[in-house]
């Protein structure tokens, strides 16, 4: 078997399911999960995206080119690590005499930018130790992936995201199969490896067994309401499910088949529609 996902027969017009009472008790923790993880996978992601845009037009503005900054500051990539409360810090660093150094950073709330440019003393600024862990882990993730068995859905690069160490040191690093068409979003191709706090891979997974594509493009002028998939890997929806519900304009149904259960994913929140015994 496999994710299979199909759109709505009626476009743009569809009944409400009523959900009934909560997620069942025994997934509540797992759910919980899935919805605070989606949401700071979607954080990061935008806070790359956007300060990205911001770091390019700065670049513009100073009459350099992106492509000569790896020979002329050693550049790098980029880590977006916490600032406050509410934003984040999109640092975009360089590596000299051996030794990571920030070029730029921003800082970034939601999806707006609110302040940052490049840094004075080219070389001066050095990166957190928090910085230097997430880098360390996504070069290790990157090398675990190119010995897996797993594989890519485009022929986009690969998007990361490194969340931060929890309070036991931990790290999960995410590789995305990248959106390469607009309108289609990657449902297959999501991949999770976790640290412990020495920087050894401890695990690794994937969130689907096959490539599938979420097409909310529409046709004959109509839009789907909402598209429905399997889901074979859990009992519940996981962190991609609400991760890419974010990204996509239409509700996600989730049939998971081991617990014979039905659920609905909107903008990061998971709902209870029916369970079979």
């Amino acid at each position: 078997m496999r994710f299979q996902l199909k759109i709505l027969s009626v476009f743009g017009l569809i009944t409400a399911t009523p959900c009934i009472a909560g997620p069942a008790a025994e997934y509540a923790a797992a759910v919980a999960e899935a919805e605070a993880r989606g949401a700071q996978l979607f954080a990061y992601d935008q806070a790359a995206w956007h300060a990205t845009d911001s770091f390019q037009a700065d670049i513009a503005r100073k009459g350099f080119r992106l492509d000569n900054l790896p020979a002329q500051w050693g550049a790098e990539g980029y880590i977006v690590e916490p600032a406050s409360d509410d934003a984040l810090s999109a640092t975009f660093f360089g590596r000299k005499d051996g030794r990571h150094y920030a070029i730029a950073r921003y800082t970034v709330s939601g999806s707006t930018v609110k302040g940052g440019g490049f840094l004075e003393g080219n070389g001066a600024t050095a990166l957190s130790p928090v910085a230097e862990s997430m880098i360390a882990a996504r070069r290790a993730a990157i090398e675990a992936f190119s010995k897996s068995d797993f594989g890519l859905c485009s022929r986009g690069p690969a998007n990361t995201v490194v969340l931060p160490p929890n309070a036991q040191g931990q790290s999960a690093v995410y590789i995305f199969t990248s959106t390469t068409v607009a309108g289609i979003y990657p449902a297959g191709g999501h991949f999770r490896f976790d640290f412990d706090a020495d920087g050894k891979l401890v695990s690794q997974r994937r969130f689907m067994k096959s490539c599938f594509d979420i097409d909310t493009r529409g046709r004959d002028g109509k839009t789907p309401a909402a598209i429905v998939m399997t889901h074979l890997l859990d009992p519940q929806p996981t962190e991609i499910h609400t991760f890419v519900s974010y990204n996509v304009p239409v509700e996600l149904y989730v049939a998971t088949t081991s617990s014979k259960t039905l659920w609905a994913v909107r903008k990061g929140k998971v709902r209870l529609l029916d369970k079979r015994n």
